[in-house]
């Protein structure tokens, strides 16, 4: 399927000198991050991105045609090992993560609207020691995953209180599972 550019990129791209980066939402315990792959500062949709350069990758992102739940990693090295215990705590599997490609200026200036790469969720951590420093990898999932799996909830009025304490719209359903019915 063809994608269509922000004409400010097209505009851009056509002058030269534009720089590809790649910016990240993460979500964790604690709270929200925003990184990207250049160094300083980049505020992009009310939101400031730290860079975090070298010490940032990101792995690749695969899309076909056919419906496949590919995912993706986020490594983030160069952590002090001392606060490896709090820093793995943090991770919330099953949170938000988004991947954006956009393209910046050599004054570190956003150009047009970044592309949504991947969007789905944190899966399983993984620390690598080093010497100095601990690198930690986060797989990020597809919520395509998701279609895989079997869904938990039931049509009872016990579960839909759950998510809607005041709903009452189940509450007959019980009722009915074994009526007696006279026919004819």
């Amino acid at each position: 399927m063809p994608r269509e550019l922000d004409s400010t990129l097209q505009t851009a791209m056509q002058a030269g000198l534009v720089y590809p980066v790649r910016m990240a939402m993460l979500t964790f315990r604690s709270a929200t991050k925003y990184i990207w792959s250049g160094v300083g500062d980049l505020v992009w949709d009310a939101q400031t991105y730290t860079g975090v350069g070298s010490l940032g990758s990101i792995g690749p992102i695969n899309e076909g045609v056919e419906l496949n739940a590919d995912g993706t990693t986020v490594t983030l090295s160069g952590i002090d090992p001392v606060l490896l215990a709090e820093c793995m705590t943090d991770i919330q599997p099953g949170a938000p993560a988004k991947i954006w490609l956009g393209f910046v200026t050599p004054q570190r200036v956003l150009i047009g609207t970044p592309y949504l790469q991947f969007s789905g969720c944190i899966d399983v951590p993984t620390a690598v020691p080093g010497t100095d420093t601990v690198s930690i990898t986060l797989s990020l999932e597809s919520r395509l995953l998701d279609l895989g799996r079997a869904n938990c909830r039931r049509y009872t009025n016990a579960d839909q209180r759950i998510y809607y304490p005041t709903d009452s719209a189940f509450s007959w359903v019980e009722q009915l599972n074994d009526p007696a019915l006279r026919w004819g």
